[in-house]
C-alpha cells in the first residue's frame, strides 16, 4: 500500500483552506534533507505558513512538499520531506492533526530510498568503441 500521509496532508490543507483558514506546517529541522531557513528554527523545529496565498511553485508527491515563499523580503525555495512533516493545522482555530509515524517515512528508510534513487540517476558512463576502420566518403 502507498504511504497514508500525503493523503492526510492534502485533505486537512483542503480543509483549512476551504474554511478561510490558515494552514501551518510544523517541521522536524532535524530531519535528513529539509531545506528551510535556518535563521528561524528554534529547538529544531520550524512552523511555516503554507497558505496558497503566502507560497509559490508549491509541488506535493508522495516524497515531501516544496514551495518558494517569503522571509524578510527574500523569496527562498523550501523543501519539506514528508517525514519531517510533524503537524498540520489551522492557524486561526488550533484544529488540524498530527502525523502519525509510519515506516515508510523512518529515517532509515527515507535515506534508503533516496540513495537508491541517486544512485539510478547517475549517468550511466558511455564507452566509445574506437573504429575499426575508416572509409573514405565523398
Amino acid at each position: 500500500m502507498k504511504p497514508l500521509r500525503p493523503y492526510i496532508y492534502y485533505a486537512y490543507y483542503s480543509w483549512i483552506c476551504d474554511n478561510n483558514n490558515t494552514p501551518y506546517l510544523l517541521v522536524n529541522c532535524d530531519y535528513p534533507d529539509v531545506d528551510v531557513p535556518i535563521e528561524f528554527i528554534r529547538d529544531g523545529k520550524i512552523i511555516l505558513n503554507i497558505s496558497p496565498r503566502s507560497i509559490g511553485n508549491y509541488v506535493v508527491d508522495d516524497e515531501g512538499i516544496s514551495f518558494s515563499a517569503r522571509f524578510q523580503g527574500m523569496i527562498r525555495d523550501l523543501y519539506v520531506p514528508f517525514g519531517a512533516a510533524e503537524a498540520l493545522y489551522a492557524q486561526e482555530t488550533g484544529d488540524g492533526t498530527m502525523f502519525q509515524e509510519e515506516e515508510y517515512y523512518s529515517e532509515e528508510s527515507y535515506l534508503a530510498r533516496t540513495a537508491k534513487k541517486s544512485e539510478e540517476e547517475k549517468p550511466k558512463k558511455i564507452v566509445k568503441k574506437k573504429p575499426t576502420h575508416l572509409k573514405l566518403v565523398k
